[in-house]
C-alpha cells in the first residue's frame, strides 16, 4: 500500500505543476516502477519494495540533472538487493542500508547510470547527466548548431574530452589521424605546431590551409595560443555546403573549435589537470664512429685518385699498421723528397692521418685517441611540463569557465625550447528572460627566443674534431671551427655570443549579446576583436671573432595587429504541425585589418656593444624601416533549412562577400551552395531491414566557395623607393634617392572560386554497434590565382593573374564499431580511410603545336608551365625528372666520361639518346603526396576504470627525395657522414653512389609509413576513495606518442619529415574538487 500512496503522491505532484514534461517523466517513471515492483516482488517474494525495514543506516540526498533542476522518480537501488526508493517531487530520497558495503544503482530513463559506493557516508547528491543519442547529439555549422540527424554537409566530430588523456601538447594533436581527409603535418618541435590541410590543396599559389572558427567566430591568431585542454569538441566542415556560409574564406575547408564552457550546476568546480615527461630522439641515424670516418677518409681519396696513380704508390691510404706486400719504409716515404731511415709509429700515423686530408687539431686528437660524440651533443633527453587549472559553474543566471595554463617543454635538440602562458574566460549571463549577454575570451604570451643549436653540424665535424669551448688552452678559432676548417661550425658557439628575445602575445576575445524575439526569431551581435603584438630583439656580439668586424650587430623588430570583425545574425527556426521544420540564419558582415611593424637595426657600436640592443642608438650605422598595411571585408549571408517529417531535408544557402585585395573591377563575389538529405530507412520500405539497419541517411551537396588568401596589395602596382648610388665622370660616388614601381597592377584581378560536388552516405547498424559515414567529392578551382610570367622587356617580371582551373577529387570512409560491451570489459574500434587525386585541367590557354616524329604540326595543345613544372593533365605534386637506372660502373667508364661522369655516378636515362641531359629526358614518375592515408584508434577498458588506448595512422604511396645517396651532401675531404653504404669497385651496388660522386639528377625513395602515433593507460580512481578528500574525479595516465614507425623502403630519419623526431613519454593527472 505505501508503494501506492508514494506513486499517487507523485503523480499528484506532475498534474499540479502543469508541466507536460514532468507529467510525461512521472507517466513513464510510475510504468517503469509499477513493473520493476512487480519484478522485484516475484522475485524476492515480498510486497513491500520502497520501505524495508532493516538494517540501522540510512542515505539520505538530492538527485538533479546539469542545470540544477531536480529529477522525480530516480530508481535508487542498494546493489546487490532488490532494496530501493525513487525521488519524491523535489528530487530528494532516502534508503534505509541492508549490506556491509552498500553500493547505489542510480537510474532513470534518458539520463546515464551511476554506481556509487557508499563508504561511511550518510549524504550523497547526485548530479545525472542526459543521455544523448548519436543522431541527436549537437553539431557546430557555420554561424549555428544542428542536431547530427539534420546534417545535411559532411562534417564530423571529434570530442576532445576523450583525448585528453593522451597529453596533447597543441590542437593538432586533437586533430591528427581522427577525422577521414583532414591532414596534420608531424609536429618534430618543442612547440608542437603543424600544418593543416582538409581534402588536399585546391590551389597552384595561394594558401590552403583551412578557416580556424573558434566558438563561433572566425579566429585569425595562431592555434599554438588555444590550450588543448580548453577544447571541448571540434567540428570539420569538409564540403562546399557546409563551409560556403563562410564564402571566401573557406574554400580550404573550416575547423570549428567549441571550448569549455561553464560546468554543473551547484557548487564550482575547480579541475587541475598536470603532465610531465620526457622527449628522447626516435629513428636516428648513426653517424660515423671514428674507426668507420677513417676508412669513409681512406675509400675517398682512393676513388679521388686513379689507376696509375695507385699504381705509383700502393696502399698509400692504407693504415701503416696493416700493410700487406708493402714495407713501412716505402710507405713512409712515398711522399718525401729524401727518404727518412729513422721513424716512429707515431710518424706513421702522422703521415697516415695526412694523407686521408685530417687537419692539424684532428691529427692531434687522432694520436691522443680523443674522439668526439657531436650527436650526443646536440641531442639530449628533454623535459616537457604543461600545468593546467581551471574554475566552472552554471546558475539559472550565470555560467562560467576559467582557466590559466602554463607550459615550458624542451625538444630533443640542445636549445629548441618552447614555453606559453595561456588563459580562458568564457562567461554568460542571462539578463532577462530575452536577453544574455557572453564573452568568450583568450590571451596567450608565448616565448620562441630560445637558441637552438645547429644539430646538423654533427654530419660535418669528425669525431676527431673537440668541442674546446671554454678551454682556455685552445685558441677561440678551434673553439668555432673544431678541425680549423671553416666548414664545420661547433654547433654551440655562435649562440654563446648572441643575445635574443622573442616573444608574441595575443588577446581574442567575442562580446556577444543575444535576444530573443517574438514568432521564434533570435537576434545575436557579435563584437570579435582581435590583438597580437611581437618584440623580436637580437643582438649579435662583437666577441664572436666572426662578427668583430661589424663591431656589434643588434635588431629591434616590434609589430602590432588589431583586428575586429562585427557580426549581425537575424535567427529563425519554427516548427508547423509537428512536421515541417524552418531554420534561416542570416548574416551582416564587417572586418577591418590593420598592421604596423617597426625595425631598427644598428652596426659598429661605439665605444662597445656590451648594452646590445638595450642601447641601440650606439651603433653608428643604422638602419630604419617601416610597413603599415590595411584592408577591410564585408559580407552579406542567407542560409535556409527545411525538413519535412525529419527524413526531408534541404539546406540552402547564399554569400555575398568583398575583399580589400582584389582589382577595382572585382571586389566582390557570391557563393551559392544546396545539400538535401534523405533518411531512407524512415521510410516504409526500409521496414525489414531496421531490424539490423538502424539508421540510413544519403546527402548530396553542391556548392562554390572562394580564396583570398593572397597578399593584400597583389592588385596594385607597388611603387619602390630607396638609396642608390650613382658615379660622376670624375670617379666620384654620390647616394641618391631613385623611385620605381615594383609591380605591375591588375584591375581584373577577382576570387579564385571552387565549386565542389559531394555525396555522402550516413549509416549505424545492429543497435549502433557499428556506424559510419562514406563520402565522395569532387572540387574544380577556376579563375586560379597564379603569378603570370611577363616578358622583361616591358619591365616587369610577373603579375597577379586569374588563370587556369585545378580538378581535386577523393574518397573518404569512416567507420567506428563497439565490439564487445560487457560490465567488466568493453573494446571499441574506429577507423577511417581518405584519398585524394588532383589535375591540373587548364593553365595560361597558350597553345603550342604538336609535332609528328618528323616534325610536322599535327594538332595544338595547351601549353605547359615548364618553369613551375605544371602540366596539363597531370598532379601538380607528380614527380617530373630524370629517370635513375642506376651507378655506371667501371666497364661503363668510357660512356660515363660522355656526359661527364665516371663509374660510380648516378646514371640518369637519356631518353631520346643525343648525349645530352635536358629537360627532354625528363619523365613523370612518382608522387610526393600520398596516395592514401588511413588511421585505426582502439579503445579497451576494463572494470570500467582503467582504460587501454591505441592509435595508428599511415601515409602510403609518397616519395621523397634522397640526393644523400650520392655521399656528396658534405665536402668528403671536409667532413663526415652517416652511417650507409656507397658504391666501390669492389662493391657494385646502384643505389647508393661513390663517396664524392657527381650527381646530376634528383634519386627519389618511397617514404610509405604505418606509425604507432600513441599508446595510453588510463586509471580513473574509485570514487569511495577520493571522495573522503573531497575530490569528485581522479585519472591517472600514461601515455608515449610516436611509439615507433614502420616504413618499408625509407631509413633515414623519420620519413614523414625527413628530420629528426621525438618520441615523448607523458605521466599527467587530473583531478576535480
Amino acid at each position: 500500500m505505501k508503494v501506492k500512496k508514494n506513486l499517487l503522491l507523485l503523480f499528484k505532484q506532475a498534474i499540479e505543476s502543469r508541466g507536460s514534461t514532468l507529467f510525461l517523466i512521472c507517466f513513464l517513471s510510475i510504468a517503469f516502477h509499477l513493473f520493476s515492483t512487480s519484478a522485484f516482488a516475484l522475485e524476492s517474494g515480498v510486497t513491500g519494495l520502497l520501505e524495508i525495514e532493516q538494517g540501522d543506516r540510512t542515505v539520505t540526498g538530492r538527485i538533479t540533472d546539469a542545470m540544477g533542476e531536480p529529477l522525480v522518480g530516480v530508481n535508487v537501488v542498494e546493489g546487490g538487493t532488490t532494496h530501493g526508493t525513487v525521488t519524491d517531487g523535489d528530487g530528494y530520497y532516502s534508503l534505509r542500508l541492508t549490506s556491509a558495503n552498500p553500493v547505489l544503482n542510480v537510474s532513470y530513463i534518458g539520463f546515464t547510470s551511476q554506481v556509487i559506493n557508499v563508504g561511511d557516508r550518510s549524504v550523497i547528491n547526485v548530479v545525472l547527466d542526459q543521455e544523448v543519442s548519436y543522431l541527436d547529439e549537437v553539431v557546430v555549422v557555420g554561424y549555428g548548431t544542428m542536431r547530427q540527424k539534420d546534417l545535411t554537409g559532411a562534417i564530423s566530430t571529434i570530442k576532445a574530452e576523450t583525448l585528453k588523456s593522451e597529453s596533447p601538447r597543441s590542437v593538432q594533436d586533437l586533430l591528427r589521424g581522427n577525422s577521414a581527409g583532414l591532414s596534420i603535418g608531424f609536429a618534430n618541435s618543442a612547440k608542437g605546431s603543424a600544418g593543416l590541410q582538409v581534402r588536399g590543396v585546391n590551389t597552384l599559389k595561394a594558401g590552403s590551409e583551412p578557416l580556424i572558427v573558434l566558438d563561433g567566430v572566425i579566429y585569425e591568431g595562431a592555434l599554438s595560443d588555444i590550450n588543448p585542454m580548453d577544447v571541448a569538441t571540434i567540428d570539420i566542415l569538409k564540403d562546399a555546403s557546409s563551409a560556403a556560409v563562410y564564402g571566401a574564406k573557406a574554400a580550404s575547408g573550416v575547423i570549428v573549435l567549441l571550448t569549455q564552457k561553464g560546468g554543473r550546476a551547484g557548487k564550482p568546480l575547480v579541475s587541475f589537470n598536470t603532465s610531465v615527461g620526457v622527449v628522447a630522439s626516435a629513428n636516428q641515424p648513426e653517424i660515423l664512429d671514428a674507426e668507420g670516418f677513417l676508412q669513409y677518409r681512406k675509400i675517398y681519396e682512393i676513388g679521388k685518385n686513379n689507376e696509375a696513380f695507385h699504381q705509383k704508390y700502393p696502399q698509400i691510404f692504407e693504415d701503416p699498421r696493416k700493410l700487406q706486400g708493402v714495407s713501412q719504409y716505402d710507405w713512409f716515404n712515398y711522399d718525401k723528397q729524401v727518404p727518412v731511415d729513422n721513424f716512429t709509429e707515431e710518424d706513421l700515423l702522422r703521415t697516415w692521418a695526412t694523407r686521408l686530408e685530417l687537419k692539424a687539431p684532428e691529427i692531434e686528437n687522432f694520436i691522443n685517441n680523443r674522439t668526439t660524440d657531436w650527436a650526443d651533443k646536440v641531442f639530449h633527453n628533454g623535459l616537457q611540463q604543461d600545468y593546467q587549472v581551471s574554475i566552472s559553474n552554471r546558475t539559472n543566471d550565470v555560467n562560467y569557465y576559467w582557466s590559466l595554463g602554463y607550459a615550458d617543454r624542451e625538444g630533443i635538440i640542445v636549445g629548441n625550447r618552447f614555453s606559453t602562458f595561456r588563459t580562458r574566460l568564457n562567461l554568460e549571463s542571462t539578463i532577462t528572460s530575452f536577453l544574455k549577454i557572453g564573452l568568450n575570451s583568450g590571451f596567450a604570451s608565448r616565448n620562441e627566443g630560445y637558441l637552438q643549436a645547429d644539430w646538423e653540424q654533427m654530419t660535418r665535424i669528425s669525431p676527431y674534431g673537440a668541442d674546446e669551448i671554454g678551454n682556455m688552452e685552445v685558441d677561440e678559432f678551434i673553439w668555432k671551427y673544431p678541425t680549423s676548417d671553416i666548414t664545420p661550425v661547433n654547433p654551440f658557439f655562435d649562440n654563446l655570443y648572441r643575445d635574443r628575445k622573442d616573444r608574441y602575445n595575443s588577446l581574442n576575445a567575442n562580446m556577444y549579446a543575444i535576444l530573443t524575439l517574438p514568432f521564434g526569431f533570435e537576434y545575436q551581435f557579435n563584437y570579435v576583436p582581435y590583438v597580437e603584438w611581437r618584440e623580436y630583439y637580437n643582438h649579435d656580439s662583437a666577441k664572436n671573432f666572426d662578427w668583430a668586424a661589424k663591431g656589434g650587430s643588434s635588431e629591434r623588430t616590434t609589430y602590432k595587429i588589431y583586428s575586429w570583425q562585427v557580426d549581425n545574425l537575424l535567427r529563425w527556426k519554427r516548427q508547423f504541425n509537428k512536421i515541417h521544420n524552418f531554420e534561416a540564419t542570416f548574416l551582416v558582415n564587417a572586418e577591418q585589418r590593420k598592421y604596423w611593424s617597426q625595425k631598427m637595426t644598428s652596426t659598429q657600436f661605439s665605444p662597445n656593444d656590451i648594452l646590445g640592443y638595450h642601447r641601440i642608438q650606439a651603433g653608428t650605422v643604422p638602419l630604419n624601416e617601416s610597413n603599415d598595411t590595411y584592408r577591410t571585408g564585408d559580407a552579406l549571408m542567407g542560409r535556409l533549412f527545411y525538413s519535412f517529417r525529419e527524413k526531408y531535408m534541404i539546406t540552402t544557402s547564399v554569400r555575398r562577400d568583398g575583399y580589400s585585395a582584389f582589382g577595382q573591377r572585382n571586389p566582390r563575389a557570391v557563393f551559392p551552395a544546396v545539400a538535401v538529405g534523405w533518411i531512407f530507412t524512415s521510410e516504409r520500405f526500409a521496414e525489414p531491414i531496421t531490424d539490423w539497419f538502424d539508421y540510413g541517411k544519403l546527402r548530396l551537396s553542391w556548392g562554390e566557395n572562394g580564396n583570398r588568401d593572397i597578399g593584400q596589395y597583389e592588385a596594385l602596382s607597388d611603387m619602390v623607393s630607396g638609396p642608390h648610388p650613382y658615379i660622376d665622370q670624375n670617379g666620384n660616388v654620390y647616394i641618391t634617392s631613385q623611385m620605381y614601381v615594383n609591380r605591375m597592377s591588375n584591375v581584373n584581378l577577382k576570387w579564385e572560386r571552387t565549386a565542389s560536388m559531394n555525396i555522402g552516405l550516413d549509416f549505424s547498424f545492429l543497435d549502433n554497434k557499428i556506424s559510419g559515414a562514406l563520402e565522395a567529392y569532387k572540387a574544380t578551382t577556376n579563375d586560379l590565382l597564379v603569378d603570370r610570367a611577363l616578358p622583361e622587356i616591358i619591365g616587369y617580371n610577373s603579375v597577379a593573374a586569374n588563370l587556369g582551373q585545378l580538378e581535386n577529387k577523393g574518397f573518404e570512409a569512416t567507420v567506428n564499431a563497439k565490439i564487445i560491451s560487457t560490465p567488466k570489459f568493453a573494446w571499441n574500434a574506429s577507423a577511417n580511410f581518405s584519398m585524394n587525386r588532383r589535375k591540373i585541367v587548364s593553365l595560361y590557354g597558350d597553345m603550342v603545336d604538336v609535332l609528328d616524329d618528323n616534325g610536322n604540326v599535327i594538332g595544338q595543345k595547351e601549353a605547359d608551365d615548364i618553369k613551375n613544372r605544371w602540366f596539363i593533365g597531370e598532379d601538380p605534386d607528380r614527380i617530373w625528372n630524370y629517370e635513375h637506372i642506376g651507378v655506371w660502373q667501371v666497364e661503363e667508364a668510357e660512356e660515363a666520361a660522355k656526359f661527364g661522369l665516371q663509374p660510380g655516378d648516378f646514371k640518369y636515362k637519356d631518353q631520346n639518346g643525343d648525349g645530352v641531359m635536358t629537360d627532354a629526358d625528363r619523365i613523370f614518375q612518382g608522387y610526393t603526396t600520398p596516395r592514401f592515408r588511413w588511421t585505426l584508434r582502439n579503445e579497451f577498458v576494463f572494470f570500467n576504470n582503467l582504460t587501454l588506448s591505441t592509435m595508428l595512422y599511415s601515409n602510403w604511396g609518397q616519395y621523397g627525395s634522397f640526393n644523400r645517396a650520392a655521399n656528396v651532401s658534405n665536402f668528403p675531404d671536409r667532413c663526415t657522414e652517416y652511417v650507409q653504404p656507397y658504391w666501390t669497385p669492389e662493391n657494385r651496388i646502384n643505389d647508393y653512389a661513390r663517396i664524392g660522386s657527381k650527381n646530376s639528377g634528383t634519386i627519389y625513395k618511397e617514404k610509405s609509413f604505418i606509425r604507432f602515433e600513441n599508446i595510453t593507460l588510463s586509471y580513473d580512481v574509485p570514487k569511495d576513495l577520493i571522495q573522503r578528500v573531497h575530490v569528485q574525479d581522479m585519472r591517472l595516465s600514461l601515455s608515449i606518442r610516436n611509439v615507433a614507425v614502420f616504413s618499408p623502403n625509407w631509413d633515414f630519419w623519420d620519413p614523414e619529415v625527413s628530420q629528426p623526431s621525438p618520441r615523448t613519454y607523458n605521466v599527467s593527472l587530473n583531478f576535480t574538487l
